[in-house]
């Protein structure tokens, strides 16, 4: 792991009274970001853990196998991020924050990106910039509106739409437009401590990706399983 992480998750640790760490365990079918697999339409393992302090500072880091360069093999994200957020009168959050994507091996793809955003109990909307979008030459605007509804105390449902748009031509990743839609709906499930899930994630754009790879599939059902402590 390189210096930064360790420092990072370091920082982390030290934490004081006021101040709560979790982590968290995943399995999923697929790592889609954004509507796109990270992972070469294959399976990933992903570790997270997350610092949260009474006064609004937020920060942690997640790291997942992924595969954006699949002729070189297997490689490794991590995002490791910082932010605050308040809470308002009304109940309805906001928050600001950082984060830097990471690859182990296929460095030329790291990008750092901000975000604003605005959260209640059942919804969220985020939007996020990110400079040198995946490494290529393009500056990228990302704004993703998410919602949950329960059914039951163990069931929820799902759902999530984000837009992306891409500030020069598409000539930065094949088959990517200037703007790119991503949709996903599923069921949430807490089974003995953990939570399952399973989504329909759509992309618009039967070619689009990230990378100088293989074409993935824009429609698939994507399952995950996660623990948290």
């Amino acid at each position: 792991m390189p210096r930064g992480a360790i420092v990072w998750l370091a920082l982390l640790l030290a934490t004081e009274s006021s101040a709560q760490v979790s982590g968290s365990a995943a399995f999923v079918s697929d790592y889609r970001y954004r509507g796109i697999s990270l992972s070469d339409n294959r399976p990933a393992v992903q570790l997270a853990v997350a610092y949260d302090h009474a006064e609004g500072i937020y920060a942690g880091i997640l790291a997942s196998s992924a595969r954006p360069d699949p002729e070189n093999g297997n490689d490794v994200q991590l995002l490791p991020y910082l932010g605050f957020a308040r809470r308002l009168d009304n109940g309805i959050s906001w928050d600001i924050g950082v984060e830097y994507a990471a690859f182990l091996d296929a460095s030329g793809y790291d990008y750092p990106e901000m975000h604003i955003g605005l959260a209640s109990e059942r919804f969220s909307a985020r939007l996020h910039f990110a400079h040198r979008y995946f490494g290529g030459d393009s500056d990228a605007v990302y704004l993703e509106l998410n919602g949950s509804h329960p059914v039951s105390d163990r069931v929820r449902l799902l759902g999530h739409v984000g837009w992306l748009h891409l500030d020069t031509t598409e000539q930065s990743f094949p088959g990517l437009q200037d703007q790119h839609f991503d949709l996903r709906v599923g069921v949430g499930v807490n089974v003995a401590s953990c939570d399952l899930q399973i989504a329909w994630v759509q992309s618009d754009g039967e070619e689009a990706r990230y990378f100088r790879a293989p074409e993935v599939d824009h429609s698939t059902l994507i399952l995950s399983l996660s623990r948290s402590w």
